[in-house]
């Protein structure tokens, strides 16, 4: 039995989406959309509801917290480089003082790209 999706007139059979008869047990049907939400369909939610499914402003407000904790990072790394510049006696100081400018500017590189992500998600 074929049911009409809204097309009482016609003679021809077309299925809604819910209306497909697949042996899909229903306990693999039932999607949950938020914590007390759920939603019968056959399809992945990711292809119904556009999204990732974080909201903006948690979004946002991890990426300011990753971006704290970077520039902390930076902050210490930056006091290292500073000890190794007054205690330059030896070789291995000197590959030890290469080291950390190469990890600052690695964390550099890194606060950037979390700055332009923030900035995405504060203009969605």
């Amino acid at each position: 039995t074929s049911r009409s999706c809204g097309a009482a007139g016609r003679r021809e059979a077309v299925r809604c989406p819910m209306e497909r008869d697949e042996k899909v047990p229903q306990y693999k049907t039932i999607k949950r959309l938020q914590k007390s939400y759920l939603v019968r369909c056959n399809e992945s939610l990711s292809n119904i509801i556009p999204g990732s499914g974080v909201k903006p402003a948690s979004a946002i407000r991890r990426t300011e917290q990753q971006i704290k904790e970077e520039r902390k990072r930076l902050g210490k790394l930056n006091q290292e480089e500073l000890m190794a510049q007054m205690d330059v006696t030896s070789q291995k100081k000197v590959k030890n003082a290469q080291e950390l400018t190469a990890k600052k500017n690695e964390l550099i590189e890194h606060i950037k790209e979390l700055e332009k992500k923030l900035l995405q998600y504060e203009l969605l």
